[in-house]
């Protein structure tokens, strides 16, 4: 676990008997622990789209059987999906804008 956000995850799962929570508990306990480590970092992204998600965590869980990992493995997994999520919505606004300007 070389990325601290997994770490943080982490470390808010573990003292739970987290495979009983709901996804929403488990994505939103994660997000907590997320904006936790940004915060301390002084990220400018801490806290900033919190309903997105915590939808897009929920629907990451429930399309796999995340209750069959290890804390830190479905860290991982979490911080993941949220990065891939990310990533997506900066691609779309880039070619969003394009489209806007004309340029596409």
């Amino acid at each position: 676990m070389s990325d601290a956000r997994v770490r943080a995850v982490s470390e808010a799962l573990s003292p739970y008997a987290w495979r009983r929570f709901t996804p929403e508990m488990v994505s939103r306990r994660a997000l907590v622990a997320i904006d936790g480590h940004a915060a301390a970092d002084a990220s400018p992204v801490a806290g900033r789209d919190n309903d997105a998600r915590v939808a897009v965590l929920v629907e990451f869980l429930t399309g796999c059987r995340w209750r069959s990992l290890t804390a830190g493995a479905l860290s991982r997994q979490l911080v993941t999906a949220l990065d891939t999520w990310r990533h997506e919505s900066q691609w779309l606004e880039i070619e969003l804008r394009w489209l806007l300007d004309g340029d596409g």
